[in-house]
């Protein structure tokens, strides 16, 4: 895997449908999917943790041990959802977080904890002081914050998030209903770049049919990033890594797999060489060959199936997830 100092690209979770038949092999019992995805990408932002927040300590050694033979593989942990959507967190769901923290934390695997809140979750006093007892309650780690909602944009908010100790998630959304601008922020040495992609067709309208829009284009997340807009993103992640900060990004526009074709894209526009891919996510993406090292060809390691089509750059594809 080519490597970058300081940078670290990778999905939103790596137990997710869409990768089912395109990117993992017909499975064994025993397949671990971690410990394949980790052969192709150097970290991952666990989105379990965000559903549930009662992960054992075996299974969260399993996680360690599944990326144990990439020594450059590291963890960013999305908080759970108690914290930011539903408030209704109990301190037995804040010590499991941070027993899950501390495990990942000790074996020198944790980027960091991410804390989401929706586009509802508006800059007010009270919303203020809430993030400020958040930073304080997990200070042992580094904290991303992601808000979604302009309001938070301000010189004096970039003050408050770095006062409370957390690090401001840039956020790529579609710039409608008064979203957060795709920002280059960063400060004490970190930097997180969330990639939702930018359908604004579904934003606007969810759940709305349309005969002049495919059904599928309602869901949020069903967006392909095109070669112009990764160049544009590359040009942002190359501004913060030169300000000598450890820059995570993380594809998060998974339906169809797009997260993962566009991170392969993405990988190969930042160390500008050519990166191993997985043969059946070729044959489900075939564009990505002229990027992909020569290995690929009949290994028996990564080929599968029938050779399909890949969609064309830009068009917007599907998400099932409720981030």
């Amino acid at each position: 895997m080519e490597q970058l100092p300081n940078l670290h690209v990778g999905m939103g979770g790596w137990d997710l449908p869409p990768f089912e038949k395109v990117f993992y092999p017909p499975t064994e019992r025993g397949f671990r999917k971690l410990r394949y995805y980790a052969q192709f990408f150097d970290s991952v932002e666990v989105n379990s943790t965000f559903y549930n927040c009662g992960f054992s300590p075996e299974q969260v050694n399993r996680w360690l041990d599944d990326v144990s033979d990439n020594p450059r593989f590291v963890f960013t942990v999305k908080l759970f959802r108690g914290f930011t959507h539903s408030y209704d967190v109990r301190r037995e769901d804040y010590l499991a977080v941070l027993r899950t923290l501390d495990l990942i934390r000790k074996a020198g695997r944790l980027g960091g904890l991410v804390m989401q809140f929706p586009a509802s979750f508006l800059n007010g006093p009270e919303e203020r002081r809430y993030l400020s007892d958040l930073g304080k309650a997990f200070s042992a780690v580094r904290v991303f914050a992601e808000v979604r909602h302009n309001s938070w944009y301000s010189p004096l908010m970039l003050n408050f998030f770095q006062e409370a100790g957390l690090h401001l998630v840039n956020v790529d959304l579609p710039q409608i209903r008064r979203h957060m601008p795709f920002t280059s922020e960063a400060w004490g040495g970190a930097a997180y770049v969330r990639l939702m992609g930018r359908n604004a067709i579904a934003w606007e309208h969810p759940g709305r049919r349309s005969t002049a829009v495919p059904v599928e284009t309602q869901e949020r997340y069903f967006y392909l990033y095109s070669a112009a807009e990764l160049m544009s993103i590359a040009e942002t992640v190359r501004s913060l890594r030169s300000r000598g900060n450890e820059t995570f990004v993380v594809f998060h526009n998974d339906p169809e797999a797009q997260s993962l074709l566009n991170g392969f894209q993405f990988r190969h526009l930042m160390t500008r060489r050519r990166v191993l891919v997985p043969d059946r996510l070729l044959r489900k993406f075939p564009g990505l060959a002229p990027l992909s090292v020569s290995v690929n060809v009949g290994h028996p390691l990564f080929a599968t199936g029938p050779l399909t089509h890949a969609p064309a750059p830009g068009s917007p594809v599907r998400r099932s997830s409720n981030y």
